[in-house]
């Protein structure tokens, strides 16, 4: 018998029944059967795969069907050698009512839609389709009635004490839309949640003045929040370091562009934490596998060759990580978090083996790293991250692979755009970039391409994936037919960047007044330029924008395969 500080540890288990189907709003009770049966289950957490077709109570494990579809409900042992199990869900439609004698001639089938919908269809089949083809050019929020920083939308915190870093403390949360500028619910009031201090160069960074915060509710809410979706999961983006505020949003809005496999959806919102305001933030989807996130079905327990999702993250110690053999990458488990042996062994030969492709320069369609990569990912990866200039997205931190059992590895999706968009002073500097002047990062000249993360002995030097691949040209011709594809896309992000200051100006203008940007003194992060408001600011971020995209547009038309 296992035992752990006095508590007899679980060694495997089963959840009753393995598979069920219910209807749309109806709940069903799962049962975990542990082994051996005198074994502590007060520490379970039950996971839904899927919450918009069903929810699940993280602690009771009752189950509610909430959209048609099939899913798995998973349940974990927590622990270095925690166990997990899942059963099969589907959930249909609600029993077809009696025809209406007097029907709306225009019935609307959501009564609280995206005004920033996503094209594709929501599930993993779509994982590789151009989603950007067809996307709006900006979403439409409704701010006719949106005079002042008093109307618009909010997030309201209330918490005892001070919020520390990476430490949850136990609150209430409140989301309010007095004017509706992003859904016809106006206010979705004290719901119990949790909040923790995040980020790594964010948090503290300016003195203090606007830290950011990743939130969990302790349930799946009832109504979308502000229009985005019913998850538990946010994260609060302060932007602290950049004076536009615009950067990571207009990142984001690259990535759905060149239609990564999951772009984060955001809105912005005025926070509010003990009656105190704190600034401007963007409201985030947090990172997690999900029917319509990161597009894994995600591992458990026996099953080798299924869904996985890592990060390269060198900051971060909290989490089971690797580091590959040819490029000494270290390499975090976001999902499984606790992969069992054989899991390890699976995922981590697999991207040792891209690696050993990659490095053996073999590029063979049949039995190169064209064989165990889905390459069109990595292209649209590269095209977001080169075209920001992205200090951390360049396979040195906040790089995410995936793999699912009927995929190859794949590039998911993208984030952390704080230092990019010509926002990091000593970028061509600590790059040793060929074109650096001594007083200016960008907009011209490569950096992706040339250049790779640590670690390594050369800070910003050491070689990844890209720089080996650009010796491929079929990589080449690839990136260059890509990139045609989406660059009348890209022309228009400076309207994009338009709208969002025409949508958010009372809040980025109440987030100036109250002392939220950055100071004059830009540091060792910020452009050299000393912006006296957010509206200069931003002008200064479109015209880096627009020069480095027909730089890159000329350049990237003449590339042949480096030799």
């Amino acid at each position: 018998m296992h035992e752990d500080g006095g508590k007899v540890v679980i060694t495997d288990l089963d959840i009753k029944p393995a598979e069920a189907s219910i209807k749309i709003g109806e709940t069903l009770q799962l049962k975990a059967v542990v082994t051996p049966s005198n074994a502590d289950v007060s520490t379970l957490v039950w996971k839904s795969l899927g919450t918009r077709i069903a929810t699940v109570d993280e602690k009771s494990g009752l189950v509610k069907g909430v959209g048609e579809g099939s899913i798995r409900i998973r349940v974990t042992a927590p622990g270095k050698d925690g166990v997990a199990t899942t059963m099969n869900l589907t959930v249909t439609a609600e029993s077809e009512p009696s025809p209406d004698p007097d029907p709306d001639p225009d019935p609307d089938p959501d009564p609280n839609p995206d005004p920033d919908p996503d094209p594709g269809t929501g599930t993993y089949t779509n994982r590789w389709e151009d989603t950007g083809a067809s996307l709006p050019d900006y979403p439409t929020y409704d701010i006719s009635s949106v005079k002042s920083h008093n109307d618009f939308p909010r997030v309201e915190i209330t918490v005892s004490g001070s919020i520390q870093h990476g430490v949850y403390k136990e609150g209430t949360i409140s989301f309010k839309d007095p004017k509706k500028m992003y859904s016809d619910i106006t206010n979705f009031s004290g719901a119990a949640m949790k909040i923790k201090g995040r980020g790594n160069t964010t948090w503290g960074a300016e003195g203090g003045i606007k830290n950011p915060y990743r939130v969990k509710l302790a349930a799946h809410p009832a109504n979308k929040i502000l229009g985005l979706n019913r998850d538990k999961d946010w994260i609060l983006l302060s932007d602290v370091q950049d004076p536009s505020l615009l950067r990571n949003a207009t990142a984001l809005r690259i990535s759905r562009m060149v239609s990564m496999p999951w772009t984060p959806k955001f809105r912005a919102v005025e926070l509010y934490i003990n009656n105190s305001y704190q600034g401007c933030y963007l409201l985030v989807e947090a990172k997690e596998t999900d029917t319509n996130k990161v597009p894994v079905s995600v591992s458990e327990t026996g099953e080798v060759d299924s869904g996985y999702y890592l990060e390269i993250d060198d900051k971060s110690d909290e989490d089971l990580y690797f580091y590959s053999e040819s490029f000494g990458k270290k390499i975090k488990y976001k999902d499984p978090e606790n992969p069992t042996a054989a899991q390890k062994n699976f995922i981590e030969g697999y991207v040792n083996d891209v690696e050993k492709l990659l490095k053996d320069k073999n590029f063979d369609s049949e039995t190169g790293y064209w064989s165990k990569m889905e390459v069109g990912t990595f292209i649209d990866q590269y095209i977001v991250q080169e075209l920001t200039m992205n200090v951390d997205g360049n396979m040195r931190l906040s790089t995410y692979f995936a793999k699912d059992k009927d995929t190859k590895l794949f590039m998911p999706m993208v984030w952390d755009f704080d230092l990019s968009l010509g926002n990091c002073t000593y970028l061509g500097k600590d790059f040793n970039l060929p074109y650096y002047d001594g007083s200016r990062d960008g907009p011209k000249g490569w950096f992706v391409k040339i250049r790779g993360g640590y670690p390594g002995e050369n800070y910003g030097q050491r070689d990844t994936y890209y720089q080996y691949m650009f010796k491929d040209q079929k990589f080449v011709d690839a990136l260059k037919e890509r990139w045609n594809t989406v660059k009348p896309r890209l022309d228009k992000i400076p309207a994009f960047i338009d709208k969002m200051c025409e949508y958010n100006k009372v809040a980025y203008d109440h987030n100036s007044s109250a002392g939220k940007n950055p100071r004059g003194n830009r540091g060792w992060y910020y452009p050299p330029d000393n912006f006296n408001n957010w509206q200069e600011a931003v002008t200064w971020l479109k015209d880096w924008y627009s020069t480095r995209l027909e730089w890159l547009d000329t350049e990237i038309n003449k590339l042949e395969a480096d030799l």
